[in-house]
């Protein structure tokens, strides 16, 4: 897994967009912060379930999280909602700290840091692109809900591709 997330990092830098916004302040750095965080989900007899899994977040002031596959998949299996097998729609709970479907509901991945408000409610909508060899989970309306939206788009655009490379 670490050789996963270390060959997504070097990517991720090198293909941000510059949005009208950046271009304005200047281009910035990125950092990514390796963290393991409680996962929580409920067995078959409705018995909470915490593991401690791996993810990267961002610095202060960026919206995003990067996890395991499997986390995401746990996301949309529990997703009566989730309209394309790419994205699932869930929940940023500022008091909480947590992504999550409803606010009483399982899974739910806790985040030992804030995010930024993009409102002064307590909780914000986010967007879980499923595709790729690290998931990402983004604030929706943030530069990194941007570059989420950029990327998995370049992903699915360059699949064919990658497909015939790989049948050669």
């Amino acid at each position: 897994m670490p050789q996963v997330m270390d060959r997504f990092l070097m990517f991720r830098n090198a293909a941000r967009p510059l949005s009208r916004h950046l271009v304005a302040q200047g281009s910035r750095t990125r950092h990514f912060h390796k963290i393991t965080t409680d996962f929580i989900t409920q067995d078959k007899t409705g018995n909470l379930v915490c593991t401690k899994v791996p993810v990267i977040i961002g610095s202060p002031g960026e919206a995003y999280v990067l996890t395991s596959p499997s986390v995401g998949e746990t996301f949309r299996d529990a997703s009566s909602t989730a309209a394309t097998q790419d994205r699932c729609k869930l929940s940023y709970f500022h008091d909480t700290r947590h992504f999550g479907l409803e606010s009483p509901s399982y899974p739910r991945l806790h985040i030992p840091t804030q995010f930024p408000r993009k409102s002064e409610f307590n909780i914000s909508p986010a967007t879980f692109f499923l595709s790729g060899k690290m998931y990402e989970i983004v604030i929706d309306g943030t530069d990194d809900a941007e570059f989420a939206e950029h990327a998995s788009a370049s992903g699915q655009n360059l699949k064919p591709v990658l497909d015939q490379l790989e049948q050669t």
